[in-house]
Formats: C-alpha cells, sequence, structure tokens
C-alpha cells in the first residue's frame, strides 16, 4: 500500500542538499566571537578587556597617576578610594602609600577650608588608619628624602603616629646637615607643632615612643635644638660681610616659620653653635625682615605676618635674655603695620575654623554642670591693647581650660601639641592657671565620669559660679504646660467695655 503525500515513505520528496545543511548542527568546537563574550558578560564588566593576555606586572604606575588625576588631588575621599585598590596587591608599593598620604595632609594645610573636627573625623576613618598601619610596616623601605614631607602631613593632619615616628625623625637627625633650608625650615615647624622635643623647666623633656616589640625608642628631644642651631648657623653665615646669596633660595616664609617655631618649643636663646654664647633667633628674624621692602610685600605675605607678631609677641610676654635683640632684628615700620592689621586683616584668617568634637564633648558636659564658661575666649595681659591668643574654655576666677586631641607617645603618656604647649606657658605668664584635658583619658570615661570629673575639677581650682549671669541666661518658658489636644484656644469674643461712671 502506498503511503499518502506528506508522509514518511516513498512517496516523499526527498531534501535538497541546501535543507539538509539548514538543518544540522557542528560537531565540533566553535570560536567565541567577541559579541558572544559581551552578551553573557554584566554590563559593569563590559569595560574590561576580555581578551588581554594577562595583568600587568606593575600596578604602581597606574595608581599613581590616577592620584595625580584633577578629580582625585582636591578630593580626600577619592584619594582613599585609590589607597584601598591599590591595598588589595599582595604587598602595596611604599611609592604610592607615601603619596596618598602627603596628598591627604596637603588638603588639611592651614590654608585649607576644612574645620578641626574634619580633620579628626578623617584620623577616625579606617582607611586612613590603614593607610597609616600601611606605611608602618614598610617604614625600614621609606626613603629618606620622603621624612619631611611626611612629618609635614602629620603636622597638617594634627596627627602623631607614634610607630612611624621614630623612622622618620631618625632619618632626620641622619641627614641633617644635607637638606635645603627650606626643608630644615619645614622639619623644625612640623616636629614643634608634633610635639616633638621642646625646653621645659626643668631643661629639655625626654620624648621616646614605645614600639611594637615592648621598648622605647632612642630621645628624640634635642632635635628640635639641633635643627634650630644648624638654621642659626646658616642664617649668621648669610648675614655675615661678603657672604653670597642664599643658595638654597629661603624666602620669608621660610625664615619666619623657624622664628614661630623656635618660640613654640621655648627654644629662644639657642645659639648659633654648639656651646656658643650668640643666639639664633635674632639672626633668623633679621633674616625674614631684610626681604620685606615696603608696605605692600608685607600685606602681601600671608602667614608670614602671623609668624612675625606672635614671635614678638611671644618674646614680649616670655621675656628671654635675646629679647632686645629680637625686637631690635624688626624695623619699627613693620612692627607697626603688624599691629595695625593684627586683628581685622591677620588673626581673623588664621584661626582654625569650625568646631572640635573634643571641644564640644567638654562643651556639653560643662553645660550639664551648670559651669559657667565662656568658649574660645581671647585672653591676654591686662594692659594689652588687643589679645593674641584664645583660651578653649575661660572659666573665673581666670581658668583657662584646654583640650589636647592629639595621640599620646604611648599607653597613658599624653604630651600635648607645641601649640597647645606654647599657649599654657602664655596664659601662665599672664596670670591665669591652665588645666589641660587629654583625648586619650577623656575619650574611654562615661558621661557621667566626665560630669564628676568637671565637679572635681571646680572645687580643685576654685571655680566662682555667677548667680547674676544665671538669673539673665535662664531660660524662661513662654507656654503654659498642657496635654495634646487641649490646647488653649483664642477666645471668639470680647467683653464690652464697661460704662462710664456718672461719680
Amino acid at each position: 500500500r502506498r503511503a499518502p503525500p506528506g508522509r514518511w515513505g516513498a512517496g516523499r520528496r526527498r531534501a535538497g542538499p541546501l535543507a539538509e545543511c539548514r538543518r544540522g548542527f557542528p560537531t565540533g568546537p566553535e570560536l567565541i566571537s567577541l559579541g558572544t563574550i559581551r552578551a553573557r558578560q554584566p554590563k559593569q564588566l563590559l569595560r574590561n578587556d576580555a581578551f588581554r593576555a594577562m595583568p600587568p606586572q606593575d600596578l604602581t604606575p597606574g595608581d599613581l597617576e590616577e592620584l595625580a588625576s584633577h578629580e582625585v588631588v582636591t578630593d580626600p575621599a577619592k584619594v582613599l578610594a585609590v589607597y584601598r585598590k591599590h591595598a588589595t596587591q599582595d604587598e602595596p608599593d611604599p611609592a604610592v602609600l607615601i603619596r596618598a598620604f602627603t596628598q591627604i595632609g596637603f588638603l588639611f594645610d592651614p590654608n585649607s577650608f576644612f574645620s578641626t573636627a574634619d580633620r579628626q573625623l578623617l584620623r577616625s576613618h579606617k582607611d586612613f588608619k590603614s593607610l597609616a598601619l600601611d606605611l608602618t610596616r614598610v617604614r625600614e623601605r621609606l626613603p629618606d628624602a620622603a621624612a619631611p614631607v611626611l612629618l609635614y602631613s602629620m603636622a597638617c593632619l594634627e596627627y602623631r603616629c607614634a610607630p612611624l615616628l621614630p623612622r622618620l625623625l631618625d632619618a632626620v637627625e641622619r641627614n641633617l646637615h644635607h637638606f635645603r633650608t627650606d626643608v630644615l625650615a619645614l622639619l623644625l615647624h612640623s616636629t614643634a607643632s608634633l610635639g616633638v622635643g621642646g625646653a621645659s623647666a626643668g631643661g629639655q623633656d625626654v620624648v621616646a615612643f614605645d614600639l611594637e616589640n615592648g621598648t622605647r625608642s632612642q630621645d628624640f628631644g634635642q632635635l628640635p635644638e639641633k635643627l634650630a642651631v644648624e638654621l642659626g648657623r646658616r642664617a649668621v653665615l648669610l648675614g655675615s660681610e661678603g657672604a653670597s646669596e642664599d643658595e638654597d633660595g629661603a624666602t620669608v616664609q621660610d625664615w619666619s616659620r623657624v622664628a614661630f617655631a623656635m618660640a613654640m618649643a621655648n627654644l629662644y636663646d639657642v645659639p648659633t653653635s654648639a656651646g656658643g654664647d650668640v643666639p639664633a633667633l635674632p639672626a633668623i628674624v633679621a633674616r625674614a625682615c631684610e626681604q620685606i621692602q615696603d608696605f605692600n610685600e608685607l600685606d602681601g605675605c600671608g602667614w608670614a605676618q602671623f609668624f612675625l607678631y606672635q614671635t614678638l609677641y611671644c618674646v614680649d610676654v616670655e621675656k628671654p635674655k635675646c629679647e632686645e635683640e629680637v625686637k631690635r632684628a624688626v624695623p619699627m615700620w613693620i612692627q607697626e603695620r603688624l599691629h595695625q592689621r593684627w586683628l581685622n586683616d591677620i588673626v581673623l584668617l588664621a584661626q582654625p575654623q569650625g568646631a572640635d568634637q573634643m571641644q564640644r564633648d567638654v562643651d556639653a558636659a560643662l553645660r550639664r554642670t551648670n559651669t559657667q564658661a565662656l568658649l574660645n575666649c581671647s585672653a591676654g595681659r591686662d594692659w594689652d591693647e588687643q589679645h593674641c591668643w584664645f583660651a578653649g574654655f575661660m572659666l573665673e576666677p581666670k581658668v583657662a581650660l584646654e583640650c589636647d586631641a592629639l595621640l599620646p607617645l604611648g599607653p597613658g603618656r599624653p604630651r600635648p601639641s607645641g601649640w597647645q604647649a606654647l599657649k599654657s606657658r602664655m596664659l601662665r605668664k599672664m596670670g591665669y592657671r591652665v588645666v589641660t584635658l587629654h583625648s586619650c583619658f577623656w575619650d574611654k570615661l562615661t558621661e557621667d565620669h566626665k560630669d564628676e570629673q568637671v565637679l572635681r575639677l571646680r572645687l580643685e581650682v576654685g571655680y566662682e559660679h555667677n548667680r547674676d549671669l544665671e538669673k539673665q541666661l535662664r531660660k524662661i518658658r513662654q507656654t503654659p504646660h498642657t496635654y495634646k489636644g487641649i490646647e488653649p484656644k483664642e477666645k471668639e469674643w470680647k467683653p464690652m467695655p464697661s460704662p462710664p461712671s456718672d461719680a
């Protein structure tokens, strides 16, 4: 029987060769095309080159180029993001770590618009702590030339990294005579700001950092004095007759920064040579002033105005042996101009802006204990025409309360910054009683313990409470106590006036 048409059988027409090729399937693997790969990849991965033979052997040049880009160089968050991406390698490159740390430090220099609280938030970020930890791990591979910029970055960030500082300070001490004058000026200001060294009433302080193996580093308390002696020697040599121009090109900014750093570290009478008797500070101040020719240059030299005027004021208050020589080194027209411009054009621009987290916390404790205190109050001598210093909190009678947020040298070994140490010395000379609260102790207290410490502090310093001022500042409730839903409503009617009496 013949099969019906359209079914498999003898009567079905055989398909041609073209039809068989269309219905066939490949018997071997085909080459994968780029379109196939892109179709199967997520969209966020399409930017990668899937046909790259192998990753680059060195990712450091790319990360350094990204750190130098315009989008990253002005943003601390993006700098930390580049570091975090670079840190995924087995061993981070010291060049990238140094570049990232210094870029963050330069963003928080005295000319920036970041507040003190911004610095504290950055220092508490886990990525910044990881960056400091990685720098500490590779500290033996850090070049000596990186020590000045790393120390300056720490000073700008107000961050004292105790495990890393011994390596950097040792590099500075070994290469003391090889640095240029402007680099030495930056080093002296950075070490003085970090509270490294400085003379006290009993002589030079011992500054030794706790190491990871449980021991302590060598004493770096003499390093600022060594820097000051070297800079004083160069200043005297530059001012001698027949001396050539300064080859390093030190400017008024460098010499004025050195002068203020010496005042900060209480190194007024440091000689120009070991065992000598010629003070270095007058020669340094003279080198700064001789580069100022007229009022326009003085008004446009920025921070040099602040450094010079503060140096003059500190010398006038603390009365070192070289007081008269320092004052004579500054021409009278410069002194008068600085005095006229101090309040409106110098000190307002030099004061740190914004809030301090520790200062806000102490202020909250003072309010809870009903302690009357003036915040950031100016202080000075009774006969001063204008004040140059501001106390953190001012209590009566003449008590200055300061907050030190710098990391300690080791557990339980706080040391204030150079700025705080200078302010404390100045306020004591002016007749104030200074109390310093250290963050390494304060942050570990509970709220009740902080209030208890404030109350004990009031007893020890003889705090006086002003009852009249308390009455003036007391907030009086303007609305009566009531419950929700029964608030007082305005009356819809008013009483009619009473008729006039006939009497």
